[in-house]
C-alpha cells in the first residue's frame, strides 16, 4: 500500500499540474481552451482537493485511535 506521505505528495502534484494547465490554457490565457475543457480541469482540482482533505482527516482519526 502507498504510504501516506507519498499519497499526499502525489495528490499535491496532481493539483499543481491541473492548476498549471489552467494558468497556461484557462480563460485568462492568450489562447484559452474550450469552456468544457476548462470546467473539467476545475472540477478535477476540486475533487483532488476533496480527496486530499478526506485522506488527511482519515489519517488523523487513525492516529488518534492508535
Amino acid at each position: 500500500m502507498t504510504g501516506p506521505a507519498e499519497m499526499i505528495a502525489w495528490l499535491d502534484r496532481r493539483i499543481a499540474s491541473a492548476m498549471t494547465w489552467l494558468d497556461d490554457h484557462g480563460k485568462g490565457s492568450k489562447k484559452p481552451r474550450p469552456d468544457h475543457e476548462i470546467e473539467t480541469k476545475e472540477y478535477d482540482i476540486a475533487r483532488f482537493e476533496e480527496i486530499k482533505a478526506a485522506y488527511v482527516n482519515a489519517l488523523a482519526k487513525r492516529e488518534q485511535a492508535a
